[in-house]
């Protein structure tokens, strides 16, 4: 029997989001297609899967140009494995005054957050219904990775929030329209500091939030990949659609 695949579009670092589903997907068994922009990231993860006894694919690709989507799709529909599991983890939620926000900034953020998760979310949903359901009637899992713009605006993020923002709703309706086709569209919540490489390469700023956060204050991306695991586990109803992960000390 073929193994089953799992896409994961928006890798980067090792101790990211990305990075850190993509190790966990594998280590569940799963042949996973790492897709990003960077090669030498990719490969980075990719022969840490493989060293560690799974399997994986690096797929070079920008989510904002639909080509590289259609080809990545296409290179995994070509070894005929079932589709199990796709993630969209993008966008770039970098501060900006109100005031200074232009067509560009909006752009930007409007095709990393909605245009990239619309076509990745279209050739996910064509690909998991060529295929049979298991046999509790699941067919596979989108999650999409949220922030705290997708729930409220806040200073600095005007263009990010209404991404965010509109993304949560195209996943809702997909949510309504594919459900009963057995196919579980789950948003997660991403609302506090992430403690990986990203924050940390961010000079200054970066350990300095952490450091104020503290023990306990911040997100590690481990244990975010454990829980977006925990929704793709489940077979039968009731499907989590929504899920809100934040430090346990945070009180906003």
């Amino acid at each position: 029997m073929n193994k089953r695949a799992a896409i994961i579009v928006g890798v980067g670092a090792r101790h990211g989001i990305g990075g850190a589903m993509a190790v966990k997907a594998a280590s569940e068994g799963l042949h996973v297609f790492v897709v990003g922009r960077t090669e030498s990231r990719l490969d980075d993860i990719v022969h840490e899967i493989t060293s560690q006894g799974g399997a994986a694919s690096a797929c070079v690709a920008d989510c904002t140009q639909q080509q590289d989507i259609d080809a990545v799709f296409e290179q995994v529909a070509n070894t005929e494995m079932p589709l199990e599991l796709v993630v969209y983890n993008v966008g770039r939620n970098m501060p900006a005054p109100f005031l200074e926000h232009d067509q560009r900034i909006i752009e930007d953020n409007w095709k990393r957050c909605v245009m990239g998760g619309l076509f990745v979310g279209q050739h996910a949903v064509k690909q998991m219904l060529e295929h049979p359901p298991s046999a509790e009637g699941k067919r596979g899992t989108i999650i999409y990775t949220g922030a705290s713009a997708s729930m409220r605006g806040n200073p600095m993020f005007s263009g990010f929030s209404s991404a965010k923002g509109a993304l949560r709703g195209m996943i809702q309706s997909m949510q309504a329209e594919f459900s009963e086709s057995g196919i579980h569209v789950s948003h997660v919540v991403i609302d506090g500091v992430i403690n990986g490489d990203l924050v940390k390469s961010v000079k200054g700023f970066g350990k300095l939030a952490l450091k104020m956060k503290g023990e306990n204050g911040s997100l590690l991306p481990d244990e975010i990949a454990k829980s977006f695991w925990i929704v793709h586990s489940q077979q039968n109803p009731p499907w989590t659609n929504e899920m809100d992960l934040r430090p346990f000390k945070e009180k906003f």
